[in-house]
């Protein structure tokens, strides 16, 4: 049984050029496994084998240009593919490196030396694609991580902030004076605006990482409007900005999580509420 790194799949329908780039190849690696078909579609469903690389010729009967490599990448995308083509065309050879081939090569004027170097680079850096894209998603993850917890942590002591804070406003614990009833406000707004980024950073963690759940069911937005501008209210009154709802009763219902749209629609106020520029008499 032959190793995996000495398979290679030639997907080429000219005879002449398919019988020349095997000799190139046992020429200089007499051991090589070479499988060729003439066809794209018997090419994809050789991929089942897991070749080490692709050696593919992008003018097949049943696929032309740059689409025959695109459907390779799909159906394989951790297989490095080398393109083999009966002309150089430097445009084409940049479109397919951008696309993600690791090779270019014209088939008459290759060596075995040249085929078999360029089969080892882009094994290689495939190689060094898929480490670097495990790598990338470890990080991911372990911001994600440290993120939720770092947001999970800072819920408690926010809390406790806010019940405290609540109590001493309503003269629960004595009496307070106007000055000091003042700076309370401020660390109350404080600590619901953190709280509110502590939220914010959460949802955008689960997001990320597709842990976010939505319960849709059937929703009435003219609903949801009045419920969003019932509670930005006090925030527009603060502010001295006028906060009105002209809805339409034809607005149809809409299947959707409602919790995520008020969601939407307390950050869109909020945002028009913060951004509006105060008038002068």
């Amino acid at each position: 049984m032959s190793d995996q790194s000495d398979r290679v799949l030639l997907i080429e329908d000219n005879p002449g050029d398919a019988d020349l780039v095997r000799l190139r190849l046992i020429e200089h690696k007499p051991k090589v496994n070479v499988s060729c078909v003439q066809r794209l579609s018997d090419g994809l469903a050789s991929l089942e084998d897991k070749p080490a690389v692709i050696l593919l010729d992008l003018n097949l009967p049943d696929s032309q240009g740059a689409e025959t490599f695109r459907k390779v990448l799909e159906k394989a995308p951790g297989i490095p593919v080398v393109i083999l083509s009966g002309q150089e065309d430097e445009a084409l050879a940049i479109k397919a490196i951008h696309e993600g081939a690791q090779d270019y090569l014209v088939k008459g004027v290759i060596t075995g030396g040249e085929l078999d170097r360029a089969m080892r680079h882009a094994m290689e850096r495939q190689a060094l694609l898929r480490s670097l894209e495990i790598s990338r998603k470890q990080q991911l993850e372990f911001k994600d991580k440290f993120l939720s917890h770092v947001s999970h942590e800072l819920r408690t002591p926010l809390t406790c902030i806010h019940q405290y804070v609540t109590i001493l406003l309503d003269g629960l614990a004595g009496e307070v004076n106007p000055e000091q009833h003042g700076h309370l406000t401020t660390i109350l707004k404080s600590v619901n605006q953190l709280g509110a980024m502590v939220h914010d950073l959460l949802e955008a963690t689960r997001a990320e990482s597709g842990k976010i759940r939505l319960e849709r069911r059937c929703v009435s937005v003219d609903g949801i409007m009045g419920v969003a501008v019932d509670m930005m209210r006090a925030t527009a009154r603060d502010k001295h900005v006028g906060l009105e709802l002209s809805s339409d009763a034809t607005i149809p219902f809409v299947h959707g999580d409602p919790d995520r749209i008020l969601e939407v629609l307390i950050n869109l106020i909020d945002n028009a509420v913060k951004f509006t520029p105060l008038m002068e008499w």
